[in-house]
Order: structure tokens, then sequence, then C-alpha cells
């Protein structure tokens, strides 16, 4: 069995009232310039985290069955937060690091490790750590104790597990106490200090559809932005929020953000269309200085729907 799908893609898969875990911090790295988090113990209990986990349940994937039965990890069930932070908008060639609360026998997951013929690279501080290169990049990955592993580019966790004896958060102040802010109230949350060009660069379509507009002038003024998603029982809401270098460049955010609205409302007869509509009937759009704050929320209603749809226009697919 293979490390990258048994192992790595559980981990980038799976994607607390008092904010994130301040442990988990502690071990990002200082550069980081996008960290993003998902508290997956609270999403579990709303209306999306049931959904996906009946999808999940339908899944038959022989070699993720065999990694539950010889690891007694199941994401589904023993998850409980990520983490994922990088310096750059490039995570799949850079630095990227994922950070995993979760309840993990390091017994059997080492026991795997051993049946899957791979033996640790080195122990940095009694932890064993895995290296499995794929020909382009060499993943790291280490479960450091019973509730908590780490994963990612080599580089990345081999310089985390060392910061484990600081003292502190390595993150900029202003990013912490970002972090900690949507984390309290968000099942979903990201925060970004990356200019726009690099992550418009990192989408895909090229100039066409999400990467072409955010090349656009109006949004290369954006200098930091933030996004959080809480799951309700009765709506989904989601808030962004941008700073941009001035204060009208923040003006023109939410001009854009106005005008496709806008274009959105003129198709909302079409299905597929509706329930994004039906959110920005209620959109709440401001501008303080340089910072617009986007809020809309979608009704659980229309998500099932969505979800129904979806379920008829395709098949299951193997994760």
């Amino acid at each position: 069995m293979r490390l990258q799908p048994a192992v790595l893609s559980v981990l980038f898969c799976a994607s607390a009232a008092f904010g994130a875990d301040a442990a988990l911090l502690k071990l990002i790295m200082p550069e980081a310039r996008m960290v993003a988090g998902m508290d997956v113990e609270r999403a579990r209990d709303s209306y999306f985290g049931r959904k996906l986990l009946e999808q999940m349940d339908t899944v038959k994937d022989a070699d993720f069955t065999k990694f539950v039965a010889m690891t007694g990890f199941d994401p589904r069930r023993d998850l409980r937060e990520v983490l994922i932070a990088a310096p750059d908008a490039n995570t799949s060639k850079g630095q990227a690091l994922i950070l995993v609360r979760g309840a993990f026998d390091t017994g059997r997951i080492n026991g795997f490790m051993k049946v899957a013929g791979i033996a640790p690279a080195e122990t940095l501080g009694g932890i064993d750590f895995y290296i499995k290169s794929d020909g382009k990049t060499e993943m790291g990955f280490a479960v450091v104790d019973s509730s908590l592993a780490v994963a990612g580019n080599k580089d990345a966790v081999r310089a985390a597990l060392q910061r484990r004896s600081g003292a502190g958060s390595a993150l900029a102040a202003a990013t912490y106490a970002k972090v900690q802010t949507l984390s309290k109230t968000n099942d979903i949350w990201a925060v970004t200090s990356i200019p726009v060009a690099e992550l418009s660069g990192a989408l895909p379509g090229g100039n066409a559809g999400p990467a072409g507009m955010m090349g656009g002038d109006a949004f290369k003024g954006i200098e930091h932005a933030a996004m959080g998603i809480r799951f309700g029982t009765e709506f989904m809401e989601l808030t962004a929020e941008t700073v941009s270098r001035t204060d009208k460049d923040a003006t023109s955010i939410a001009d854009v953000v106005r005008f496709l609205s806008t274009m959105v409302q003129m198709n909302r007869e079409k299905p597929e269309v509706k329930p994004f509509a039906t959110a920005l009937d209620a959109m709440k759009l401001t501008t303080d200085a340089r910072t617009t704050t986007l809020t809309i929320s979608l009704p659980m209603a229309e998500m099932e729907k969505m979800f129904k749809a979806n379920a008829k226009a395709a098949p299951a697919k193997k994760i």
C-alpha cells in the first residue's frame, strides 16, 4: 500500500469554541502568509457535515478500508481539527504544512508503516519521522502523540517538529490574532497576506473564471484577506473581509461585488443559480476605510436541494 494515497490524502481531504488550538499554531512556520483551518468536530454535527459523512459512508475503496482496519484511524470518526499553512500560494510545490488533531493509535500506525515497507527516515525528539518521495516532491509525516499528526513538505514538517520545544507562537501577532478571532465563530476559515496576483496564478482556468477576475485592477490593491464559513441549523453563513492599500481600492472592491451580484440576480431562474441568488438577496456589504466586508447566508434548504441534484447528476466516486 502506498503512503501518499493511504495517509497523506486522508489528511489533505479532512479540509472550537475557544479558537484554534494554540499548540497547533505554535508549530506553524513564522513566514506563513496563508493559514486555513477547519473545526471538523463542530462541522461534523452540522447539516453539511452529516451529508458529507453520508457520502463518505457510501464509498467502497479497498485501500481506504484496509488503511482504517490496520491503523485504527477513521477520518469520519477520529478527526477533530485541521490546520494548513504555507508561505506562498503554490502549496503543492512550496512548504505547505498540515497539522491534524484527532485520535491516533501510534503503535498501530507505526506498525502499518512497517508493513507498507516505509521505515522512519530519522527520529526527532523521540518521534519517528517518515519521508516519501513521488519523484517530484518529498513529503514528510509524523504522529507526534495520540492526538497530533503532522504532514506536508518534508522540510516544513521537520521544522515544525523542531519548533515544539519553543515558547509561544512563531506566527506574526496580527495573523495569530486574526486566526483566533475567525476560528472562534467559524467552522472553516482562512487568513492570507499573499498578493492577489499570486493567488490568481495558483487557480485553475488561466485568465477565465475566478482567476481572471482576481487579476483585475480592483483586486490588485488587496493586502490582506480573510474568510469564514459557519454551518448553522437553518443557514450556512459566509463572511469575507479584504484590507486594501487605500480607501478608494476598498470602494472599488465593493463595486465589483455589487456588479457580480447583479449579474447573478439576472440569471436567478436557472436552477444552478437560484441558491446563490437567494443568498445574495440578503447580502450585507460594507466598507470602512480600507476594509471591505461581505456576509451572505445560504439557506440549508437550498443546500439540501444542491446535494440531491449533485447525487442524481453524478455517481459516487472513490476518494
